[in-house]
């Protein structure tokens, strides 16, 4: 089971709401997808660098402050 599995199921023991668990998962699906695209593993713990790098890259992207805040807390869920 990948860790991206177990983070749904403690999500779901914990009773949250089916369209938090989503999103939560989309967020993670995110950054995992930028870790993989920048050589880096997948599975491993966040790490303040990737932290770091993931939040300037969403910067870079011109997302909206409130949306990087919303992906900042699932990663923090997360970990």
């Amino acid at each position: 089971m990948n860790l991206l599995t177990n983070f749904e199921q403690w999500l779901l023991e914990e009773r949250r709401a089916p369209k938090t668990i989503e999103s939560y998962g989309s967020d993670v699906k995110g950054f995992q997808k930028f870790l993989n695209e920048k050589a880096a593993n997948e599975t491993q713990p966040l790490s303040r660098f990737s932290f770091v790098r993931y939040k300037q890259h969403l910067l870079d992207k011109q997302f909206a402050v409130s949306t990087i805040n919303k992906k900042i807390n699932s990663l923090k869920v997360f970990n």
